[in-house]
């Protein structure tokens, strides 16, 4: 388990672990990211831009921008010392057995911590499709990449979780039900079925016997009220002895603790 990150949910919960920066889809300079986090009180920031992948993404920092990223941060580490504890992270894309945040690559990056996620799955051919952002997007590429078949999406999306954690590499589990937002939009209720739980379930096992944080990423609840994982399933993962981090996934100043609080409260009474 990481001990930066343990020592900071011992102390306090004026932290966020996962933002963006202009790297990768942030929409905010770094400094104005960090001032962002100063007004809202935070006491420790995490900065996790979007990993470098060997496919095309518009989303994701390129193998070029590492080394200024690091050396950046660097800089502002010190620049704000004394004001806010700033923690050098990357959120690591699992993709394939051959490239998440297990390889060497991401091994020897010098990070105060990693957050591993998945945002890809692969068609039954193995063409990776981004299955994250709109529900528009989403029913579009389920339709032309996966023939419409919903359940072999949302089941390939928690094997590549699985394999993830299996494989090791990362300090926190990334939003792992993300799939749900566009899942649901296409099929509401499809939480509700007895097979979606058993894959929960499933994450909730591997994620404790991997002794990782699991993030409750708080991004969708000032929009749509709901959290990932949702919160009808923090219960079995705490009872299989997960431990949460609450993150806000903030890709702007003004949301760096959108929905925190409210995951806080929940949480308390949990």
């Amino acid at each position: 388990m990481n001990e930066i990150i343990d020592e900071i949910l011992k102390k306090t919960d004026r932290y966020n672990l996962h933002s963006h920066t202009p790297w990768c889809d942030g929409k905010a300079d770094m400094r104005t990211m960090v001032d962002g986090a100063i007004s809202e009180g935070l006491s420790h920031y995490g900065v996790s831009p979007h990993s470098p992948v060997d496919i095309p993404s518009p989303c994701n920092m390129s193998h070029e921008s590492v080394g200024e990223y690091l050396e950046t941060m660097k800089i502002l580490k010190e620049e704000y010392a004394g004001r806010i504890n700033l923690l050098t992270g990357m959120e690591i894309d699992y993709l394939r057995p051959d490239y998440g945040p297990h390889i060497d690559y991401f091994r020897r990056l010098p990070l105060d911590y990693k957050i591993g996620s998945v945002h890809y799955v692969p068609t039954r051919s193995g063409e990776l499709v981004d299955c994250d952002g709109s529900a528009e997007r989403f029913a579009v590429n389920l339709r032309d990449a996966f023939r419409g078949d919903l359940r072999y999406v949302v089941e390939r999306y928690f094997s590549q979780l699985l394999t993830m954690i299996e494989s090791g590499g990362f300090d926190i589990l990334g939003h792992p039900d993300k799939i749900a937002a566009n899942a649901s939009a296409v099929a509401p209720g499809i939480e509700n079925e007895g097979w979606y739980g058993a894959l929960i379930e499933d994450v909730a096992r591997y994620a404790a016997a991997s002794d990782i944080f699991v993030e409750i990423n708080t991004k969708a609840y000032p929009r749509k009220g709901r959290f990932f994982p949702a919160s009808r399933w923090w219960r079995l993962f705490a009872e299989k002895g997960c431990k949460f981090v609450v993150n806000s996934d903030a890709h702007r100043p003004d949301l760096t603790d959108a929905g925190r609080k409210e995951a806080l409260r929940m949480l308390g009474e949990l």
